[in-house]
């Protein structure tokens, strides 16, 4: 039996520059999906999965998404990943932001 769990990440975010996310522990999992949502109006938004062995230092993993102006949603998979799970947001500004919602969806 395999177990699964999802959680909520970031809520209702408002980013108005370069963000990552809180730092996920997630070892125990074999495969994990990014869902990232933005509200509203928004810039592109460039979304990089990064992992870590400790939850300090990061390194991307895979190719960067891209968020449209005029997407909602993205999804983010991830295998072979190790420790710990986090996104990279780059695109909002000050004048343009984007409030985005990021849930971890974890099976293993």
């Amino acid at each position: 039996m395999r177990t699964f769990a999802t959680s909520v990440i970031e809520r209702r975010l408002e980013i108005t520059a370069t963000h990552t996310t809180h730092p996920y522990e997630a070892g125990w999992a074999e495969e994990a999906v990014f869902f990232v949502q933005v509200e509203g109006d928004h810039p592109e938004l460039s979304v990089q999965a990064q992992i870590s062995p400790d939850g300090l230092h990061w390194v991307d993993r895979g190719r960067a998404s891209v968020l449209a102006a005029d997407d909602e949603i993205a999804a983010i998979d991830l295998a072979n990943f190790g420790g710990w799970l986090r996104l990279a947001f780059t695109g909002a500004t000050p004048e343009r932001p984007a409030t985005v919602l990021v849930h971890l969806a974890l099976k293993g």
